[in-house]
């Protein structure tokens, strides 16, 4: 008897739930399936499972391979595009971005590539006294000039070199008077669901204030934050458990 994969017992349509269910067995680990590990992740029994994948294979949901597993299909990745077209990024970033200001009072930014430039999408300040002098919302500026979203847009849009290599593997970039005199940030990236970079989120202020202790603990919040949107993105948020924050 197939298992009821805890779906209400009201309502809905059970065999558009089931199809559904199917395809949401796969994720980064398992990206391609056999039958019986369908059968086992879903609760369906295996010809349940079979005249399913028969449909959502036809409308391109999935593919069968060679080796008769099955993965995703076209049309998943094109549904992928659509809501990412959909999404207002600002929209999406701007709590995250009050939430990081609220917790350790620095001004947060969100920054994305374009060409050459690194344009500031999103501003978020800090309520101190003293702030950095760091852009504002719509600033464009030479991807070249520095500065830890500079260095994280750089490294994760495949510039080449042991300086990118290295933050690939750390995810977070440290910078001191990089880009702007006596200002001090630390930048992170964020994903989306095709494993490409989207932008950077940083949080600066004046380096008199980035002490070890307090650039540690804005290190570990940045990961918390980025980590929550990507996953609002559908991307995969395995990076940020691996960074290293010491």
């Amino acid at each position: 008897m197939d298992g009821d994969l805890g779906l209400p017992k009201k309502g809905g349509v059970i065999a558009l739930e089931r199809g559904l269910a199917i395809l949401m067995a796969f994720n980064f680990a398992k990206d391609a399936l056999r039958l019986t590990d369908l059968a086992k992740i879903t609760g369906l029994n295996k010809s349940t499972v079979l005249r399913l994948c028969t449909s959502l294979e036809r409308q391109g949901f999935v593919k069968r391979r060679e080796d008769g597993r099955f993965q995703l299909g076209s049309a998943v990745f094109m549904l992928g595009e659509i809501y990412k077209h959909s999404l207002h990024i600002v929209e999406l970033v701007a709590p995250v971005m009050r939430n990081l200001v609220d917790k350790v009072n620095e001004s947060a930014t969100f920054t994305v590539l374009e060409g050459d430039s690194v344009v500031c999408l999103h501003k978020v300040e800090s309520s101190q006294a003293i702030r950095d002098a760091g852009s504002l919302a719509g600033d464009r500026y030479d991807l070249n000039r520095g500065g830890a979203s500079s260095t994280v847009l750089r490294a994760f849009s495949g510039e080449t070199g042991a300086p990118f290599d290295e933050l690939r593997k750390n995810i977070l970039a440290e910078s001191h008077g990089a880009l702007f005199p006596d200002a001090a940030a630390v930048a992170c990236p964020i994903f989306g669901m095709d494993g490409a970079m989207v932008g950077a989120i940083q949080l600066s202020g004046p380096q008199s204030r980035f002490t070890p202790d307090h650039v540690k603990n804005i290190k570990n919040i940045i990961l918390e934050a980025a980590t929550e949107i990507t996953r609002t993105l559908g991307g995969n948020t395995v990076v940020y458990a691996e960074a290293k924050t010491d």
